[in-house]
């Protein structure tokens, strides 16, 4: 049997059809997915990631589809430009406009080192993204209380302009004190510097965030000055190319909140690309676990260089507003997704005392790990699986890509003879550094789970990424979670979540003091004024009213204390008194204790402004569990020998597209797909959901996370 891409193929003369398309971007791959919205069927492809030219590989997965230009009606895209461009210090040559006597906010920070250990004797900080040469001082003065102490000297400001254009800056970031309180200021100075530099763009600390603090607003506005030209160069680049193929459909960018923006927003809001293709895995599990019914998850997301983590309690992924890139501090909201330098391309080496070392350094996509056959020469995960018989060397992982094993064996045999050792060595070395591996991940996972106070045995695993399912039951026995989830597809599953993605848009009011001194009237005069600008942005982006959705949320702490812990409270439903007591229960959840004597300080309201269009709506992940063959009477590809533990097994492969819906199959297994492999240890059981996921239970205990019957 000829094992390929599952496809459902399209009829090429039927042009009524309608397609949504997908494409994720990673480190070593690009996935993209279609959707039909009439046939209700999708079609899949996956490349290899150019590195420092993103968009070929976005193209040339479109073009592998071979959809009809016409029928797309949509296009999401998950980007890592804007993490790429920091990462590699190559973005926007920089100026910065701030309130007199403020220049140096931005180097000198909060005093502490937010890279780095504490003992670190050779610690350097990270010089700050614009030069204090670069930085320029306006006479102006906004009070605390929003009321203009010092006006705007227009000419000034024009000339100032003008100095700025002569010293042919890319970009100019603008961050006023007290601007969060009251922007009139700021806007002022735009306005004037927009008409004068033309196409330089303008970032706006007011406009990407009105909260608090004047270091991290101005560092906000700093990054996304830096990164704008090289986001907008991209779009551009990707937007003309579609257009060149005819794809006339409206282009979507993934934002880091989990929620899709316009192409033209994007290229203003550069800081809020940067969780672009991690999120739309999340959007996907919660849409697929809400389908199952289980309310408690924890996704894991592995490809070819990290993986990314998040949990998400009742299905709410946990957000976190207070951010950094780096040394970098960023105040906007994004998922709070975790990520380490481990996947199934991380490289295996020796450290200086001869231990094994695994990551974070990536073989990346080229040349790739040994076993691609692209000149790798150091091994890596992906190279210790196929040694303990994990991925076949017979079928493509992806294209027509297929495995050398001979390879991975030299990889490894430079490492033996480093060690001392001999070849006899390699399946015991290759095991050894997959344990290190699933070390590292359970690590990531204990993150944002223990160390936030949740125990990971009350959560499911949600495992996706082209590595996820590879490994996920592995770091499930380490942590002692009982039920993990793996979708059908999980190497496309970012990009499916791109498709069903929400347009969604976050905003922030400032709201200071103690609730014991606010009236309900004053949140509720708040939150009319985001309602408003919510439902001015799902306006612009066409959302019906009957398919918008409003939450809100206020930032509160104890009198006293300096952070804040969100709390979702909606003013027109709820009282001070609920407010308090929610507070409460948040903080002893987080910290373990609850100061009932203690007033409750708001500082900021918040409101996730989120609607649909008719194709997120209408996409059903059952129809994914559709594109199964009914015919399952070559499901079992064949029986080889894979390592488990201390021993090989004789183990059944199974083609993951014949196993019918229902029946069990009990571990330890392999089971292989397109763009993605399973591999069960044994002590586990695994049933076939009608959407096509792997439900895979532990028989160690009853799951402490029930699943649907």
């Amino acid at each position: 049997m000829k094992f390929d891409m599952v496809r459902n193929k399209m009829n090429e003369n039927h042009l009524e059809k309608k397609n949504i398309i997908g494409v994720d971007v990673g480190g070593t791959f690009t996935d993209v997915i279609g959707y039909d919205l009439q046939e209700k069927t999708f079609t899949f492809a996956k490349v290899p990631s150019t590195p420092g030219k993103q968009w070929e590989g976005v193209l040339g997965s479109i073009d592998i589809l071979k959809v009809n230009p016409d029928e797309i009606i949509r296009f999401a895209h998950g980007t890592t430009v804007a993490t790429n461009v920091l990462l590699e210090g190559a973005g926007a040559h920089c100026g910065l406009v701030t309130t007199k006597g403020f220049r140096d906010a931005l180097e000198i920070g909060k005093t502490k080192r937010l890279v780095g250990g504490l003992f670190d004797m050779k610690f350097v900080r990270n010089e700050p993204l614009v030069g204090r040469t670069h930085r320029y001082e306006v006479d102006e003065r906004m009070g605390a209380d929003g009321v203009p102490l010092v006006g705007v000297d227009p000419d000034a400001v024009r000339a100032l302009a003008l100095t700025l254009k002569e010293k042919g800056y890319e970009a100019v970031a603008v961050c006023l004190i007290n601007s969060h309180v009251n922007p009139k200021h700021e806007e002022e100075i735009a306005e004037i510097l927009e008409s004068v530099l033309g196409d330089v763009p303008v970032s706006v600390s007011s406009r990407l965030v009105r909260e608090r603090g004047e270091f991290e607003r101005m560092s906000t506005a700093a990054v996304n000055a830096y990164l704008t030209p090289g986001m907008v160069s991209y779009l551009d680049r990707v937007d003309n190319a579609l257009t060149d193929r005819g794809i006339e459909a409206s282009v979507d960018i993934m934002g880091s909140n989990g929620g899709a923006m316009s192409l033209e927003r994007a290229r203003g809001f550069s800081v809020g690309t940067f969780l672009s293709g991690p999120v739309g895995g999340v959007t996907a599990s919660v849409k697929l676990c809400d389908l199952i019914g289980i309310r408690n998850i924890i996704t894991f997301d592995m490809g070819g260089t990290s993986t990314d983590v998040l949990l998400a309690r009742d299905l709410e992924p946990r957000m976190s507003f207070d951010n950094r890139l780096h040394s970098y501090p960023l105040r906007v909201p994004q998922f709070d997704i975790h990520t380490i330098g481990a996947g199934g391309g991380s490289l295996i080496y020796l450290n200086n005392d001869k231990t094994i070392a695994v990551g974070p350094r990536s073989a990346g996509a080229f040349p790739g790990p040994a076993c691609y056959g692209r000149g790798g020469e150091l091994p890596t995960v992906s190279d210790a699986n196929l040694i303990l018989g994990r991925l076949s060397t017979r079928r493509p992982i992806a294209g027509e890509l297929k495995l050398s094993r001979e390879r991975s064996v030299r990889a490894f045999e430079k490492i033996i003879a480093e060690m001392g050792g001999d070849t006899s060595q390699i399946t015991d070395l290759a095991s050894a550094a997959f344990d290190i591996s699933i070390a590292k991940m359970s690590g990531a996972v204990r993150e944002v789970s223990v160390y936030r106070g949740f125990d990971p045995r009350d959560f499911a695993l949600v495992a996706f990424g082209g590595a996820g399912a590879m490994h996920a039951l592995f770091v499930a026995d380490e942590l002692g979670i009982n039920t993990v989830v793996v979708p059908l597809f999980p190497g496309h599953f970012s990009a499916l979540g791109q498709i069903m993605a929400e347009y969604r848009r976050d905003f922030v009011l400032p709201w200071n003091g103690r609730i014991s001194e606010q009236t309900i009237e004053d949140a509720r005069d708040i939150a009319d004024q985001l309602m408003r600008m919510g439902n001015d942005y799902l306006g612009s982006e066409s959302v019906p009213q009957d398919f918008r959705s409003m939450s809100f949320s206020v930032d509160a702490r104890y009198a006293g204390q300096s952070f804040t812990l969100p709390v979702d409270w909606n003013p027109w439903k709820d009282d001070f008194g609920e407010l308090r007591a929610k507070f409460a229960r948040r903080h002893e959840e987080t910290f373990g204790y609850a100061d009932e004597d203690n007033d409750v300080e708001v500082t900021a309201m918040r409101i996730s402004a989120r609607g649909s269009d008719e194709g997120s709506r209408d996409l059903d992940l059952v129809d994914i569990g559709k594109s199964r063959s009914e015919d399952d009477s070559d499901m079992l590809l064949e029986n080889r020998q894979v390592w488990f533990g201390d021993a090989w097994h004789d183990c059944p492969v199974y083609f993951r597209n014949k196993l019918p819906s229902g029946p069990h199959i009990s571990g330890p297994a392999v089971i292989e797909e397109f763009g993605g492999t399973t591999v069960v240890p044994p002590g586990w059981e695994i049933e076939v959901h009608l959407s096509g996921a792997l439900l895979c239970q532990s028989k160690r205990t009853e799951s402490r996370n029930k699943l649907a019957a």
